[in-house]
């Protein structure tokens, strides 16, 4: 897979749970009180920015608490 490829994958699956979590009207106030941290940080999730090994744990508790299906965009 070429970085292209890998960057257009990558942007896919953090787009398709932002979409999933706006069409279940849930709040990044929520998630960040959720997994106990700012909103300022679920953006940082959301937009691939936070990606470390507590980032891909953060994001699988997003991930579990909305019933979210999709793969982790975050490498463990």
């Amino acid at each position: 897979m070429s970085i292209k490829e890998a960057n257009k994958t990558l942007f896919d699956a953090r787009k398709s749970f932002k979409d999933y979590i706006e069409y279940k009207q849930i709040s990044v106030d929520e998630l960040a009180n959720y997994i106990g941290k700012t909103p300022s940080y679920v953006y940082q999730l959301l937009g691939g920015q936070a990606n470390n090994r507590q980032a891909y744990v953060y994001v699988n508790k997003l991930f579990t608490y909305t019933n979210y299906d999709g793969e982790n965009w975050l490498e463990l």
